[in-house]
């Protein structure tokens, strides 16, 4: 689990990224295994609609869950601030938790600041 500190002393890790994570203020959260992220994937429910389209929803695998106590451990150890998750991740969260509950938690999904040079934010996150 890499831990870095950003330059307004935020400190975050990547949840489950194979790709890493250029930061606006020039920091770069490295990516996870291919392998890892494989694991640490949500599970998508799909139902198949008329006219080709697909209904997703998204539920919290076992793998997810275990890997979440990790982090959410090292949240009340007060080592890291934001843990950045993918959106189906944060979305299948507020499926099972209020956003009370979520808000108390470290997962975040990224806030892109610079679409063409692909910088994320370093003070906003989203739920």
């Amino acid at each position: 689990m890499e831990i870095i500190t950003l330059s307004n002393g935020k400190r975050v890790a990547n949840f489950s990224s194979p790709h890493p994570f250029a930061f606006e203020d020039g920091s770069i959260l490295n990516a996870i295994s291919n392998e890892e992220s494989e694991r640490l994937k949500v599970t998508f429910i799909e139902e198949e609609l008329p006219q080709g389209d697909i209904k997703l929803s998204f539920k919290l695998s076992d793998d997810v869950k275990e890997e979440m106590e990790k982090f959410m451990n090292e949240f009340f150890l007060d080592n890291l601030d934001v843990v950045f998750c993918p959106l189906p991740m944060i979305t299948a969260l507020k499926e099972e938790f209020s956003e009370e509950t979520i808000r108390s938690m470290p997962f975040r999904s990224i806030r892109v600041e610079d679409r063409i040079k692909k910088l994320v934010s370093i003070h906003k996150q989203c739920i």
